[in-house]
Parts: C-alpha cells; structure tokens; sequence
C-alpha cells in the first residue's frame, strides 16, 4: 500500500511539472524561430602558390640599321610554399632566350628571389636569402634605393621597378607598433648591375671591375627605420658596403619623405656618402624632390629633380588610363644636365588588357645625345618595341 501510494505521487508530479512548463511561454515553436545556428565551410588553403607570365617581345630599330634588333621569349615563374603556420618559401625564377641573335649573351637563366621568410608573435619577422629590398620613395630615380643591383643591359626600356636583381640577404625586422618598423639587414652577396656586353646594341666600352668575393669580411650591413603616419611617412637609412661597379667600400646615411596635400604628393630624398671615389670626390651627397599630381580622372602627372653625382637630371612621368582602366597609356622623360644637354631619352607606350590572361604591349623609344658618354653612344638606337605577355 506503501509502495502504490508513492507511485500516486510521483505521477502527479509529473502531470503537474508538465502542466506547467506548457503554459510558461517556452514552447517548440519559439525555440526554432529564435535559436539559428550557422553552419559555415571554411576552405583550406593550399600550400603551394604558383603563378607567373610568358611573354613574347620584339624590338624594331627604325634609325640606325632599320632591321629587328631583338625577338625574344621570356618567363617570369613566382613560387610560394607555405611549411607551417609561420614559415614559408618564395621563389622568383627569370629566364629569356633572343631569337634574334647568336651572341654569348643571348639567353638568361636566374632565380631571381629565393627567400625563407619567418614570423614570430613577438613582432619580428626574418627573411633569408636572395631578395629584393626597396629604398626610397621615387618611381624613377634612384638616390637611397642602393642596395639591390640593376639590370641596365637595355637603358631606358624598362621601369626600375622591374629592373632590380636579387641579392643574398639575412633581413631581420621589428614591428615596433602600427607605426613604426626597424630593419637590419647583413648583405652576404656582392652583386654587380648587368651592363651590355661586346656585340649589343648598347654596349659601352668602360672599365667594370669583378665584384668582391662574398666572405665574411667583405658583408655589408645596412640599417632602416620606416615610420607611417596619416598622409605622410618618412624613413632613415645607412649602409655599409661596396659602391655598385666599383672596388671600394661606402658608408652611406639617407632619409626619404613623402607627404600628401589633397591631390599632391610630395617626395624628397637625401643620401650622404663618404669614400665614394678617392680619385674623384673623397664623399658626396645625392638629392630629389618631386611632385606627383593625382587629380586628373584616371591619370597622374609627375616630375622629379635630383642632383646625383654633382649632375642634375630630371625626370617626368604620364600616365592615364581608358575603357575602364584596360588600357594605359604611359609617357616617360628622363634627361641629363641642367639644360638638359648631357642626353636623355623619350620613352611612350600603351599596355592593353585583352583578357584576365592576355595583354599587349606597344611604344617606342628616343635617345637623345649629349656631353654624357653613355647616351652619345646610343644615340642612334631609336626603336619600335612590341610584346604579348600570358600571365597565369
């Protein structure tokens, strides 16, 4: 009797819990209008990254032997593989083979860039081996932009930008907050800029010393501090290493300055060098100032003025675009002296994109001589230049 009296009891409990819980607002339907649950997929990301460019090119000297000079093939291959969380390996490979002549200097095989980059969660990242490190704020002059060689094998065909060659580099860098960044580099290879050799359209015959041996004594060190601010940033820069093209050593302390006022932006830069060259000048100091205007609708106009090895050379740039930014239009001046009389060259061409894979190429190329030796000598190599590039 016990016993059935407590089941009694517990089933009217039970009645009554169920009762009230009906009847307190929570019921099935409020639950699934108000609880929504997002399912999302998130993809992983491969590991290896590749992507590059074939081009085709040609080059027509229409004053001097009026035949094509060059009909070259050309890759650019970038390569990315991600090791983990906070390592990765880039790579850039270059290659090109001219078509157009058997000399020993047609073809060209290079790993560009070959860097082990490393990020730590205390703000630093390190970078090692060959790499390309930009100074300086101009698009077409260099003054503390020192420490990556050039390619000059075909002067004034090719913006800086695409010009630098890689260099084999220990760099180590510091984020100090979202302003600033500290920079060291160690500069294990002593690599020369490309100039053009006996039997190119360009060849100069000037003396060029073999670069230093890459030992230990001979590394270069080199110094930097970036700082970013809204509408301006400013960086300092010193180095120690061997002058391009020459046998001795250089100490070298820069600053460079930008700084936008509504459609204008300023640049500045100033490079002090001391030994530069004991049979010319004991040191020097290098410096630009320039001008860029970015109020004309899908354009910018701009000029720069440096004095670099006690000469003045200037430099003005144009650039606009067309149907909807698939074509542009850019024209380049680049002249010597104070008068202008040491030569220069005029450089326009226009790059059109076909599609998202093909884009084209077309311009041509003045010289213009003068009291410096380099374009008296090429004076006469006014040219046509075309190119079909696939990129992928």
């Amino acid at each position: 009797m016990f016993v059935k009296c407590i089941k009694l009891s517990v089933l009217a409990s039970l009645l009554l819990s169920s009762s009230l819980f009906s009847n307190d607002g929570f019921d099935e339907d409020e639950f699934s209008s108000d609880e929504l649950i997002e399912v999302v997929k998130i993809e992983k990301k491969d590991d290896l990254t590749i992507y590059g460019s074939l081009t085709g090119s040609a080059d027509y000297s229409y004053q001097d032997k009026h035949t094509i000079s060059s009909s070259k093939l050309s890759t650019n291959i970038k390569l990315e593989y991600v090791l983990d969380e906070s390592n990765k390996i880039k790579t850039t490979f270059k290659a090109y083979k001219d078509n157009q002549t058997n000399k020993d200097n047609d073809q060209y095989v290079d790993f560009n860039e070959l860097i082990l980059e490393s990020t730590f969660s205390n703000g630093i990242d390190t970078k090692f081996g060959r790499q390309i490190v930009v100074w300086g704020k101009s698009d077409n002059i260099r003054i503390t932009d020192i420490l990556n060689p050039m390619d000059n094998t075909r002067p004034g065909m090719v913006d800086i930008e695409d010009l630098r060659l890689g260099r084999a580099m220990t760099k180590l860098d510091y984020y100090i907050n979202n302003n600033w960044a500290v920079s060291g580099i160690l500069l294990h290879e002593n690599r020369y800029s490309l100039m053009p050799e006996l039997g190119s359209d360009y060849y100069m015959p000037l003396p060029i010393p073999n670069a230093p041996s890459n030992s230990i004594a001979n590394t270069g060190i080199a110094l930097s501090a970036n700082a970013n601010f809204e509408g301006q940033d400013i960086a300092f820069y010193y180095s120690n290493q061997y002058i391009d093209n020459t046998n001795y050593k250089s100490n070298m302390i820069g600053t460079a300055y930008n700084k936008v006022i509504d459609s204008f932006l300023i640049k500045t830069e100033l490079a002090y060098f001391d030994n530069y060259d004991t049979s010319l000048v004991d040191s020097k100091i290098d410096s630009l100032i320039g001008l860029e205007y970015n109020g004309i609708d899908e354009g910018s106009i701009s000029i720069e003025i440096a004095n670099k090895d006690d000469e003045i050379q200037y430099a003005v740039r144009y650039t606009q675009s067309f149907f909807n930014q698939t074509l542009d239009l850019t024209t380049l001046y680049s002249g010597f002296g104070k008068e202008l009389d040491g030569g220069g060259f005029l450089r326009a061409w226009f790059e059109y994109d076909i599609d998202d894979s093909f884009s084209t190429e077309f311009g041509v190329i003045s010289y213009q001589g003068g009291t410096k030796t380099n374009f008296e000598l090429i004076k006469n190599n006014d040219r046509l230049f075309t190119s079909l590039k696939y990129s992928f």
